[in-house]
């Protein structure tokens, strides 16, 4: 029997009880019994350490759940709390008053995760759903907005472990020097930003439907390029860090 999907069947079962509602956000007013933390703490080491059996998860999951995307926001969850901790931290290390706390927050969770996540789920989600990217005998498949925006999540957190925690704990060492502090953030980001379209590709790799997808590796090769570039003295940190919160 072929594993290719042709349907979403949550999405037939909302219409029928008159609910538009994705799963995953009704999901979120049940008691906290019902979130899996536990599996969602163990893809989130997983995707740090190895992405490519989280990624294979995914499609064991819709072996048995026939949909692509998470039906459970416990790993959402979860992300919104480290990005919320962060804020706080990097307020306390740069002496923010509340307002500064609440803008920074802001930033990190409505910019930096969710406007920059819809921008890239929307656009994966556009180009995909074209039949160029599909297989013949799979043209009525389509990729679930949900899923592009499960990849970006994914994806998202080594920026988070990179440029959030990592960068925190190396604050010391970034300051002992400006060429020191250049290296060090300069690797920081580019390996962040670049490291997060290899999981991107990861993450479509796994719908068996899709072909031609390599592209999605060219971003990494850009920051690759981008980061020898940067060593003669283009101090990439000052553009994306945590300095402009202030």
């Amino acid at each position: 029997m072929s594993t290719l999907p042709t349907s979403n069947r949550n999405f037939h079962q909302n219409v029928s009880d008159g609910s538009s509602i994705p799963i995953v956000l009704r999901r979120l007013y049940r008691t906290p019994k019902n979130l899996d933390f536990e599996t969602a703490l163990w893809e989130m080491i997983h995707l740090i350490f190895k992405p490519r059996k989280a990624f294979r998860s995914f499609y064991y999951q819709h072996q048995t759940k026939h949909q692509w995307a998470r039906d459970d926001p416990s790993f959402f969850i979860l992300q919104i709390g480290l990005l919320l901790l962060s804020s706080m931290v990097w307020s306390i290390v740069y002496g923010h008053s509340f307002l500064g706390f609440i803008r920074m927050m802001m930033n990190m969770i409505f910019i930096d995760f969710f406007l920059f996540g819809f921008a890239v789920a929307t656009t994966f989600w556009l180009i995909l759903n074209r039949p160029y990217f599909k297989f013949r005998s799979a043209s009525e498949s389509q990729v679930e907005w949900a899923y592009c925006f499960d990849v970006h999540c994914n994806a998202f957190l080594i920026i988070w472990v990179l440029l959030y925690f990592l960068q925190f704990v190396l604050l010391p060492i970034i300051k002992l020097h400006r060429w020191i502090g250049l290296f060090v953030g300069n690797t920081l980001y580019c390996l962040a930003f670049g490291h997060y379209f290899i999981l991107t590709f990861y993450g479509y790799s796994q719908l068996p439907f899709l072909k031609s997808i390599n592209f999605m590796l060219i971003p990494a090769l850009a920051f690759a390029v981008l980061y020898i570039i940067s060593l003669i003295g283009i101090d990439l940190s000052q553009v994306l860090s945590f300095y402009k919160y202030q």
